[in-house]
């Protein structure tokens, strides 16, 4: 674990420090050692694990990699279908679901295993309806947390929160420098993710000081704030970008924080980062410690303020895929790799975003590939079917499903959302649906998802299907 080491000196030295807080749940620094070490876990080199209580969480994840195994982390709101797709195309050795492991005789010894040790493996949606498990080496993670600790100021005894789930390897990652650093990790008990209410709550009571979160998640964690919140120093916003109007809310509810924004990628780490201060653009910052970048268009470098495929040459990127790699993002070549966004070089070297790859849709910090959507669509009996992005004030993006339907074909609208509801999870199940009596097409004869988008957004050609 890139942290063991350093979550073993807060043990010794401030035992009694709270390392991290759910709810009424608190668990201090020495209680996790302790607790961690104590584990007996099944055999094998990977275990998956699917929690949704952090603190036992926290215990399960110290375990597995303080004990020299690799700890594939599945999301607790999967369907039972593609929980099972996960599990089977993974191959792990044992799954640790919901409860804690039993403890053992004799404590293990945690440690941090060597720099070139698999220790974790996280997922992102797939393209094909199958998430990617990429797989990461220690020191891809001790490189990173030795600068964004510093960059972002995680300081012992500070007090952090991050509203997202910690199957998500932003909120992962949060905990994992606080762990590094010696401060205290906040997060939602389960039953308060979903209702969300319990946010500015934590803010005030917890006397938050440090706020990590995707743009919707810090959202609906200060747009509530009913007075500004004069304990919180810092906010850093990553997954995708902040909108002016939530930059403002951010500065309005925070006037004494420090509001960082980054670019990044699970697959890269952080890659750019910039000081917000209001102001709307394509601008994402300029590169990270240790990361250099590069545009490529047509086969050669792109100069500045040319537009091309973003290429990123750091010692932070995933070893590879264990699963779902369709060869249509993460990319090596030589000592570079590029997940396939697009994006442009300014003249004072700072990054400007333009397109995340493929027709990808972030949906309240959830990446959503289109096609895996309607592949759902497709075993549900309805193969001409398009899914869209529209944009959302409050999730960044909508989905939208439209659907080609012959005049006078019945389509069983409760039936279709009961099913898409069984095949995927929340955030990938489209809010919104349309039938269309022919879809638009490309010259080449491809759905036209750009007119697609603009039909759904103006009412033209296209009807509405009941809520429920």
């Amino acid at each position: 674990m890139p942290f063991i080491n350093r979550l073993l000196h807060w043990a010794r030295t401030s035992p009694e420090r709270a390392a991290v807080v759910a709810g009424d749940r608190e668990l201090t620094y020495g209680e996790l050692a302790a607790r961690a070490s104590r584990s007996e876990l099944p055999a094998g080199g990977m275990i998956a694990m699917q929690f949704e209580d952090p603190v036992d969480f926290a215990v399960a994840f110290t375990a597995v990699v303080g004990q020299g195994r690799c700890a594939a982390v599945l999301d607790p709101v999967w369907p039972a279908a593609q929980l099972a797709r996960v599990l089977e195309g993974l191959g792990p050795d044992a799954v640790l679901a919901g409860e804690l492991c039993p403890e053992a005789s004799r404590p293990s010894q945690l440690a941090d295993p060597p720099p070139d040790a698999r220790f974790y493996c996280g997922f992102t949606s797939g393209t094909s309806g199958m998430p990617k498990g990429f797989v990461r080496t220690v020191g891809s993670w001790s490189r990173s947390l030795e600068r964004s600790v510093d960059w972002f100021g995680v300081t012992p005894g500070l007090r952090v929160f991050a509203p997202g789930p910690l199957a998500a390897s932003l909120s992962l990652y949060a905990l994992a420098e606080c762990l590094y650093a010696g401060a205290t990790f906040y997060a939602p008990a389960p039953e308060a993710v979903a209702g969300r209410a319990a946010f500015p709550e934590i803010l005030r009571s917890g006397h938050i000081e440090h706020l990590v979160g995707v743009p919707s998640a810090l959202r609906l964690a200060l747009e509530r704030a009913e007075t500004a919140l004069p304990h919180l120093r810092t906010v850093v916003s990553g997954g995708s970008r902040l909108s002016a109007a939530e930059a403002g809310m951010v500065l309005r509810a925070a006037p004494a924080a420090r509001v960082f924004e980054y670019y990044g990628a699970s697959e890269l780490s952080i890659v750019t980062v910039r000081r917000v201060d209001g102001s709307a653009g394509s601008e994402v910052g300029h590169p990270f410690a240790g990361v250099q970048i590069r545009v490529h268009a047509d086969g050669r470098t792109a100069g500045p303020g040319e537009e091309g495929t973003i290429h990123v040459r750091t010692d932070t990127a995933i070893e590879g895929y264990l699963l779902g790699d369709d060869g249509r993002s993460f990319q090596r070549h030589g000592d570079w790799v590029t997940v396939q966004d697009t994006g442009w070089i300014d003249d004072d070297g700072a990054l400007h975003l333009t397109g995340r790859h493929g027709d990808m849709v972030v949906v309240a910090g959830t990446n959503v590939y289109p096609s895996e959507v309607e592949a759902v669509l497709a075993g549900a009996g309805y193969p001409a079917s398009v899914v869209v992005g529209i944009p959302d004030p409050r999730r960044g993006a909508t989905l939208a499903a439209v659907i080609e339907t012959p005049p006078g074909t019945d389509l069983d609208v409760p039936r279709l959302r009961s099913f898409l509801k069984k095949q995927l999870p929340p955030a990938k199940v489209p809010r919104r649906m349309y039938r269309t009596v022919r879809l638009p097409l490309t010259p080449a004869g491809k759905p036209d998802r750009a007119a697609l988008a603009a039909m759904v957004r103006t009412g033209g050609e296209v009807h509405e299907l009941p809520a429920r």
